[in-house]
């Protein structure tokens, strides 16, 4: 089968640019002595999780339990949940979760710690944890300073929990490449700080995990931070591309849809709108996507089965059964949309994976 051929709304994904993604930033880190756990958020696809670890990389990182389950049933074991664990259940699954895996995981408080340390000391066994620092993301994380170094002792003398290092966020480093780079020598500074004061105290990081997929190339101006976490990258979506950091060709996914209406002058509707697409915007770009048959043409509007394309800027004309291409905004939510994908290479349909990761919130 030819993607042409292929049912509409559909995810198709370029194995080639897949591949290429993966290598060149793994050839990256390796040639700056970085450890790569990527963020599997992105795809979704244990298929792909097996291609990143047989590149090079150490483990996979994942936001929720749900996801390190999926996982782990795959046969990827090494994983580390980057997000606080907190409630009876999700601390029955963690449990069960780390009998069969090797799991990290990540929080900023001492009762997410004193709680995954009860439930680790109660099926005796001990699970590894990263504490969690803000240094401009303002979302999770204990801000620079006195509290956080205490944090961090404290998980130190949890029983059931061991003290491995901390975890910081680059999502905020953004604009162009110069100032990127200052960026993360500026987030350097910021881990050199933490480093000397936990060794006055007695404690030394094993791990330093960081990165995002904006700063990606930018890593070995961090060199304190010890493994890169960037997910995006695998795909790269209108807003990697926004932030200069790759080019449209970098893109690996696309999703088709076909032309159901031109009943209104100057604007065409496509069958796909905000049950496909992420409404996620662009700091970019306008719009909720690019067409990649005429960036031209604007994609400003969606209902839920409805995506509005104002045409009358575009330098081709279309018609009702066209198919058009859109690279979304987020690539990560988008993916989240869709029960399976289509692989490709050059345009042939090769395979068809279930997004198995798909909606695993808890």
């Amino acid at each position: 089968m030819h993607i042409s051929d292929v049912d509409t709304p559909a995810v198709l994904i370029d194995l080639d640019i897949v591949e290429r993604n993966i290598h060149r930033a793994q050839q990256y880190l390796s040639s700056h002595g970085i450890d790569f756990r990527p963020h599997l958020k992105t795809h979704k696809l244990p298929q792909i999780g097996k291609m990143q670890l047989e590149a090079g990389a150490v483990g996979l990182t994942c936001a929720k339990i749900g996801e390190a389950e999926v996982f782990a049933e795959a046969g990827l074991t090494d994983l580390q949940i980057c997000y606080p664990i907190w409630g009876e259940q999700k601390l029955r699954r963690l449990v069960s979760l780390a009998q069969r895996a090797r799991v990290r995981v990540c929080f900023d408080s001492h009762e997410v710690a004193d709680a995954i340390s009860l439930a680790a000391r109660s099926a005796r066994i001990k699970i590894s944890a990263l504490a969690e620092v803000d240094t401009g993301t303002a979302r999770c994380g204990l801000p620079r300073g006195p509290q956080f170094i205490d944090l961090c002792q404290y998980i130190d003398r949890l029983p059931g929990l061991e003290f491995v290092g901390v975890m910081t966020y680059e999502g905020w480093a953004r604009g162009s490449e110069e100032e990127r780079v200052a960026h993360m020598k500026r987030e350097n500074e910021n881990v050199a700080w933490i480093l000397d004061e936990l060794r006055k105290r007695g404690l030394e990081c094993q791990v330093v995990s960081g990165g995002a997929t904006p700063t990606l190339f930018q890593s070995e101006h961090a060199p304190l931070i010890t493994e890169q976490r960037a997910g995006t990258y695998i795909f790269n979506d209108r807003n990697t591309v926004g932030g200069d950091g790759v080019g449209w060709d970098d893109c690996a996914m696309r999703i088709v849809c076909t032309v159901v209406s031109m009943a209104v002058p100057g604007q065409m509707i496509i069958d796909g709108g905000s049950k496909t697409f992420t409404s996620d915007p662009c700091g970019s770009y306008e719009g909720f996507g690019r067409l990649v048959e005429d960036p031209a043409a604007l994609f400003w509007k969606m209902n839920e089965e409805h995506g509005y394309v104002k045409i009358d800027q575009c330098s081709r004309e279309f018609k009702i059964g066209d198919r058009v291409h859109v690279i979304p905004n987020h690539v990560c939510v988008a993916m989240n949309m869709h029960d399976e994908v289509r692989i490709h290479r050059d345009g042939k349909v090769v395979d068809t994976w279930p997004v198995a990761a798909r909606g695993k919130l808890r």
